[in-house]
């Protein structure tokens, strides 16, 4: 029946039901009707409960009231109480008439009520002895009976007699049969209100969704700076929805932004080399040159190759060292790349190193050596001549803290976090002339992070820039 409705409603080129809210409009409906026939049946049971409990207690009172008019001496049973069974309910047959049978302990029948005569047999059972009342519901002939047993006992508590009273149960039938049959007339009036509500409550609970979908289709590349605005808490699904996309869309922005300016720069840095090479070409080939002619233009060809070849080897650096995975995460000692690999390469320069001698990182050796390669390489170039470039690294509690500082021009405030974008060049950097593709401290912030470590960049003292990195530290025993 639901999935009729929803063919229908969905006959739309936008279907007014998704594959989402026709399975939980399903699901609410089973769990409405899985609900809804609990609850009657539960009703049910309840209320034959109750009604049996009311002929139960209704039987006990009279059976109680029999058993008073008994009186067994010597074995042999009297019965005193004519009185009582010579009441109207004992002698004529209508809706509150009561059955009494009385049985000796052999199964024979000692007493019955006048109205049994034109009533007729009812079945009679020997009652379990270990209880006092036995309650069972009979029939006979046409009509359903509720039948009490209950033993006389003797002066020694031996059975001498049982007696069965029973009552018509057919008025509590009629109305049990009745409440089931208003149940079931009701049931399809009540499957279309759960069908009607479901849809309702799927419609009502997916309706913000669908409306920050809505905000969220009309934003594109060329509009990421919208954001998603619903009025929602921030701990809210919905507000922790509105709130991740937001991010994400930040970040793309951030993503977009950075790879539209590393296109215009990598473009500008390699068209550089490709110029020069272009235009020495042109100038070699115009007419015959001498050997030294030729020989100028070679070498500036293969400076400029140079210059292209370390753009392109940057930048494929950084991109292994983006992906965590192609990294080799050995350990090592910090002491061992600096007196192997660093001290060979600058030893005309002015470099202080302090370098704590028990410092062991884990990461790439390799990546290691091109950050404090290119840490020191940036102090020299933006340091006077024959500065003091000093390079540090100490344990902490948990982390091994790195430091490279010059006296330098030091950085801008505003350009603290820009250097470390690709082919960026700060303002002293371009004022000096000073050679440089934008791509040193890419590379170390990408290999710092790579190695799970954090960089940041503060003014040094009185003048210069102090780099600080802080990586994990790792106990060698």
């Amino acid at each position: 029946m639901a999935k009729d409705i929803f063919s229908l409603l969905n006959k739309n080129k936008k279907p007014l039901f998704t594959g989402t809210v026709k399975r939980i409009v399903l699901w609410d409906i089973a769990i409405f009707f899985l609900l809804f026939v609990s609850s009657n049946i539960f009703t049910i049971a309840i209320t034959n409960k109750i009604l049996t409990d009311n002929l139960d207690e209704r039987l006990k009172n009279e059976i109680e009231t029999l058993v008073a008019s008994f009186r067994i001496q010597q074995d042999t049973i009297k019965f005193v109480g004519y009185s009582e069974i010579k009441e109207p309910d004992f002698t004529t047959i209508n809706s509150g008439a009561f059955f009494l049978q009385v049985y000796d302990k052999n199964n024979k029948l000692l007493l019955c009520s006048d109205n049994l005569k034109s009533f007729g047999t009812i079945p009679f059972k020997i009652p379990n002895i270990r209880i006092r009342y036995e309650f069972e519901n009979l029939t006979a002939g046409n009509h359903q009976l509720r039948v009490i047993y209950t033993p006389m006992l003797n002066q020694h508590n031996k059975i001498e007699a049982y007696l069965q009273l029973s009552v018509f149960r057919t008025e509590y039938s009629s109305i049990m049969k009745k409440i089931i049959l208003f149940n079931m007339l009701n049931l399809p009036f009540i499957l279309l209100i759960i069908v009607v509500v479901s849809i309702f409550l799927a419609k009502k609970s997916y309706a913000p969704l669908n409306k920050i979908i809505n905000i969220a289709e009309n934003i594109s590349a060329n509009n990421l700076n919208a954001r998603i605005k619903y009025d929602a808490h921030p701990q809210d699904e919905l507000g922790r929805l509105r709130d991740t996309l937001n991010n994400l869309f930040t970040r793309l922005e951030v993503q977009i932004n950075q790879i539209s300016q590393f296109t215009d720069n990598a473009s500008h840095q390699l068209m550089t080399p490709l110029t020069a090479l272009k235009t020495e070409l042109e100038y070699i080939l115009k007419r015959e040159r001498t050997p030294d002619e030729y020989k100028d233009t070679l070498t500036m060809l293969n400076m400029q190759t140079d210059k292209m070849i370390s753009i392109i080897k940057s930048l494929l650096i950084i991109a292994k060292y983006s992906s965590n995975s192609e990294i080799n995460k050995n350990v090592f000692k910090v002491s061992q790349v600096v007196n192997e690999s660093i001290k060979p390469i600058f030893t005309n320069h002015n470099i202080g190193y302090e370098i704590a001698d028990d410092l062991y990182l884990r990461g790439s050796y390799e990546g290691f050596q091109i950050v404090i390669e290119n840490l020191i390489d940036n102090a020299i170039k933006y340091s006077p001549r024959n500065s003091r470039v000093i390079v540090k690294a100490e344990n902490t509690d948990e982390n091994i803290i790195i430091k490279v500082e010059d006296p330098g021009f030091g950085i801008n405030d505003e350009e603290k976090e820009k250097i470390f974008e690709r082919f960026y060049r700060s303002v002293p950097a371009m004022k000096g002339n000073i050679q440089g593709y934008g791509l040193g401290l890419c590379l170390v912030k990408t290999i710092v992070l790579a190695m799970e470590g954090k960089i940041k960049v503060e003014d040094n003292y009185p003048t210069g820039t102090k780099f600080i990195i802080s990586f994990p530290s790792v106990k060698v025993l």
